[in-house]
C-alpha cells in the first residue's frame, strides 16, 4: 500500500480521537487493515528479496514517499485540524510498520538478541496481513500491479477529499 495512503489513514484515524496515544494506537492499527487490502506490489518485494530489482524497489519507496512527505504538507497547510498533534501522531502511528519492517528489511538482522527476534516476528506478522484477503480468496498471488495502482489512486483519492 502506498504510504501515502497509510498517512491519510493514519490522519483521519488521530483527527477522529481525543488524545495522542489514541491517535498513535488507530494509525498503527489501521496500517494493517488497509494492508490487508490486496494492492499489487508484491512482485516488488519479491523482486528485492531476490535481488533483482533493487533499484525499482527503492525508487518506488523514494518516490512514494517524497509524495508522502508532500501530501503531509498540502494536509497542514490546507486543513486547520482541531488536534493537529493528534493527527500528526496518528500519521506516525500509520507509517510506523512500514518503518520498521523497512528497518528489518536493510539491517537484516544476523545475531538472535531481543530485539532482532521481536524485529522478525513483527516482518513476519506484517507480511501475513498483506496475504490475507488473497489467502482468504484461494487466490495464489496478488493482483496485477496496474490495477493494485489504479485501486490505491482511487482510494487515496476519497481519502485525501475527505481530508480536505
Amino acid at each position: 500500500m502506498f504510504l501515502a495512503v497509510h498517512a491519510s489513514v493514519g490522519a483521519l484515524a488521530g483527527n477522529a480521537v481525543n488524545g495522542p496515544v489514541a491517535a498513535f494506537a488507530m494509525g498503527f492499527i489501521s496500517h494493517f487493515f488497509a494492508d490487508m487490502v490486496p494492492h499489487g506490489d508484491e512482485h516488488m518485494y519479491e523482486g528485492y528479496k531476490s535481488g533483482n530489482k533493487v533499484f525499482r524497489a527503492f525508487l518506488y519507496v523514494g518516490l512514494d514517499a517524497l509524495a508522502t512527505v508532500i501530501l503531509i504538507a498540502v494536509f497542514f497547510l490546507k486543513q486547520d485540524f482541531f488536534s493537529p498533534l493528534n493527527v500528526a501522531i496518528g500519521i506516525v502511528g500509520g507509517l510506523l510498520p512500514d518503518l520498521l519492517v523497512g528497518l528489518f528489511e536493510v539491517v537484516k538482522p544476523k545475531r538472535r538478541t531481543w530485539l532482532n527476534r521481536k524485529l522478525s516476528w513483527f516482518h513476519g506478522f506484517h507480511m501475513a496481513n498483506h496475504h490475507f484477503l488473497i489467502k482468504h480468496a484461494r487466490h495464489e498471488k496478488d493482483i496485477p500491479f496496474r490495477y493494485g495502482l489504479l485501486m490505491q489512486g482511487v482510494v487515496l483519492s476519497v481519502l485525501v477529499k475527505m481530508i480536505l
